[in-house]
């Protein structure tokens, strides 16, 4: 019985496989020439269920995707070629393969023979076609649809110009680079042209551009592109610890200047130009260590470091660094600095670098003391015995200016601009990778009513002051409006600056920070990045005399944009981000205007009701917090009284009571006074106005209610003995003229 049972589980399985139409590779691929010369590089099986056979090409141990969706949090891919002609690359013959199913509990999890496949082996898939930034892709139905049928030669990589594939602007050219998206492919004799560190500089990627100037990203879909201070996802990687490797990635990027005799690896399709898109074209991953056929490098410059961090006037700081040259030996070493805002990097002034004593790679650059506030960049040339060049920080080949390091004296600490103001194109912090200390004011927090997330601001400063807080758990306790001092690491999240905190102390000061005014239909700050100087901040979008209105309802993935008319083109918006709480999104589940309805129950549940976006829409402003990501800023109100005169009616968000919001409003109105103060176990309360009812709280730092009643005559006692040393704040309301006020409370035993 048990033999003719398992017989029958065999042919249900083979029949489930099979019942689905045969597509090839190619097939799926195929994009007539036509339709790529106008544009159309969709699949004719786009978001059908196919099956098809491909040959491996991509080890299903070398993918090192990160996803917070996935159990495990590793999304695996492979690369598959058309069985026809064995497998070889190019006129469409190669796919990219997700392999992720979902468990019987519904979670998303790797298939579990996925990561086993070799190059070589041939696979039946049954998947979905998709479409990832303009890349074809299949997405396996379930766990019965990715099978091993036997094995053959690994395919070898096609011989690919660059120049069909991109152009100078690294734009991608459809007409002759279409058959290659999904294949297997070398690029030959390229330079590196520009280094790229993202994700808070714990990846990668870097430019190459041929003899003509073709442009194109190498990128880091696998493991043999990833840095040391990357922990390994992929269990199966020859870089895991399983496998005796090191647990972390172990490539050292090259440096601009870097010639190859050629790279080879896995070309995607990361769509721009024509499409619409903006992403960097077909790009290439390679997925072996052998793919990177070095000819020759520049000097490599590692480790730079400045101490002190942020030097006072009273300090000269020492700059560290280590040179080496893979390909011959250092000749000489250059520094060059200038505290001229105005002055351009080829003026600055050269200063003394040394090698350190008894070291053979150890240089050591001095810089002086400069007066409170100064501006002080630097950059460092050095040259090998070949007369090869690199700079710090790298400067890409096509580029007249070098970059440079940057950093403001302050003689009284850190302060949030200095954290938040760049110099750098990409518009990343000059303390990326550093640990700092800042303090600002909570501007949102992950209490009941608002954001969900934690943001402070620097309400001293208009520009470049406000910062995202992730990190500690103590985030979750603290209110909108208190100032508290963090420490942490500065982090750039696909170019979102963040702080991720370690300690967090409380001022015992609070402040409602006013939203700074943008202008929501101001396409020239999009356009030249000065919108940048807002990222963090409070912002209030209006438009001085007129209405607010929403133009685009949907843009996907929770966004939709606000702009002058209804009808305004997206470059003349805001964007808008509401009702997603995910790990690539982090917007409010307390706003009721969102994209789609459905968004109630997806990516988190939303806590009022759900209203989809009009174009009929309008408002006189919106506050909220200006974010980044997915290379768009939006707005993210914090709930729904964010809204501003909006012509639909929303239920109040009610935010609650914070102690640390206006501390002193209307005190004077409710005329009473408090002593003693501080005091040493119980203090007195004198209404100094006729017939006054107050209902008081005495709360702590948590916003805890600790002791609460009613005031009614002349002087009241409050006993707090059994209360620890320290600050409280005392609620006090009329309710009867709806006056609050709060008072703080110090207790000292």
């Amino acid at each position: 019985m048990k033999k003719v049972l398992t017989l029958l589980m065999s042919i249900g399985l083979f029949t489930a496989i099979h019942a689905q139409n045969f597509v090839s590779i190619t097939d799926i691929n195929f994009v007539s020439s036509t339709d790529l010369q106008n544009c159309n590089d969709t699949s004719a099986y786009l978001g059908q269920t196919v099956r098809t056979v491909g040959v491996v090409v991509t080890d299903g141990g070398l993918s090192e995707v990160a996803s917070g969706s996935v159990q495990g949090g590793l999304r695996p891919f492979i690369f598959v070629a058309d069985t026809a002609n064995g497998g070889a690359s190019g006129n469409f013959s190669g796919i990219e393969v997700m392999g992720v199913v979902q468990d019987a509990q519904g979670n998303l999890i790797p298939h579990p023979n996925f990561i086993y496949v070799a190059p070589g082996d041939i696979v039946e898939i049954i998947g979905v076609v998709g479409e990832f930034n303009g890349s074809n892709q299949l997405s396996l139905v379930d766990v019965n649809s990715f099978n091993v049928l036997s094995t053959t030669n690994a395919p070898v990589p096609a011989i690919v110009n660059l120049s069909d594939l991109n152009d100078a602007n690294g734009i991608n050219q459809l007409t002759t680079g279409e058959q290659y998206e999904g294949s297997y492919g070398k690029i030959e004799n390229v330079t590196v042209s520009e280094v790229i560190y993202f994700n808070g500089g714990t990846r990668v990627s870097f430019n190459i551009v041929d003899g003509n100037g073709n442009r194109m990203n190498v990128s880091d879909r696998f493991g043999a592109q990833k840095l040391p201070s990357h922990q390994i996802l992929n269990a199966n990687s020859p870089n895991s610890t399983a496998a005796g490797g090191t647990g972390t990635g172990t490539f050292v990027p090259p440096v601009p200047g870097t010639f190859y005799n050629s790279i080879s690896g896995a070309i995607r399709h990361d769509a721009n130009g024509c499409t619409g898109d903006a992403g960097r074209g077909y790009e290439i991953n390679p997925f072996l260590d052998t793919h990177y056929d070095l000819g020759f490098a520049p000097p490599y410059i590692a480790n730079v470091s400045r101490d002190p961090l942020l030097p006072t006037s009273n300090q000269s700081p020492d700059v560290t660094m280590n040179i080496t040259d893979f390909d011959g030996t250092v000749d000489s070493v250059s520094f060059f600095f200038s505290t001229d805002p105005n002055a351009a990097p080829s003026a600055f002034t050269s200063g003394s670098i040394a090698l350190s004593a008894g070291t053979t790679d150890e240089y050591v650059a001095n810089l002086s003391n400069y007066p409170d506030g100064t501006l002080v960049r630097y950059y460092i040339y050095a040259e090998d015995n070949d007369g090869n060049g690199s700079y710090y920080p790298s400067k890409p080949i096509n580029q007249v200016e070098p970059n440079y390091v940057y950093y403001t004296v302050r003689n009284n600490g850190l302060i949030i601009p200095d954290i938040q103001f760049t110099l750098a194109s990409n518009g990343n912090s000059p303390y990326v990778g550093e640990t700092v200390t800042v303090t600002g004011y909570a501007t949102s927090s992950s209490k009941p009513y608002d954001l969900g997330y934690v943001y402070i601001q620097d309400p001293n400063y208009n520009e470049w002051s406000g910062i995202a807080l992730v990190g500690t758990n103590q985030l979750s306790d603290v209110y909108r409006g208190e100032e508290v001092t963090v420490t942490g690491d500065v982090v750039e999240s696909f170019g979102f600056t963040q702080i991720n905190v370690s300690s967090i102390t409380r001022t015992g000061n609070v402040m409602e920070v006013t939203p700074v005014s943008i202008d929501p239909s101001d396409s020239a700050s999009y356009a030249n990045g000065s919108i940048e100087k807002y990222e963090g901040m409070l912002v209030k979008a209006e438009i001085p005399g007129q209405k607010v209105w929403i133009n685009n309802t949907n843009l996907g993935f929770g966004d939709y944009s606000i702009s002058e008319s209804a009808t305004a083109p997206l470059r003349r918006s805001m964007r808008v981000l509401a009702g997603r709480q995910s790990s690539t999104s982090f917007s409010s589940l307390y706003v009721s205007i969102v994209s789609d309805t459905a968004l109630r129950s997806i990516n988190g549940f939303m806590e009022v009701p759900a209203i989809a976006t009009s174009d009929t829409m309008n408002m006189d402003a919106l506050i909220g917090i200006l974010s980044y990501g997915f290379s768009a800023y939006r707005i993210q109100p914090r709930n729904n009284d964010d809204f501003v005169g909006l012509n639909v009616p929303l239920d109040t968000t009610n935010l609650p009571t914070s102690p640390f919001i206006g501390l002193e409003n209307e005190k004077e109105l409710l005329n009473v006074s408090v002593y003693p103060n501080p005091n040493n176990g119980l203090f007195h309360v004198r209404l100094n106005s006729e017939n006054q009812v107050l209902e008081y709280q005495l709360v702590d730092f948590q916003g805890r209610t600790l002791i609460s009643g009613s005031l009614d005559s002349y002087s009241n006692t409050i006993r707090t003995q059994g209360l620890a040393s320290g600050l409280y704040f005392l609620q006090l309301k009329d309710s009867q003229r709806g006056f609050t006020a709060v008072e703080k409370v110090i207790i000292r035993k």
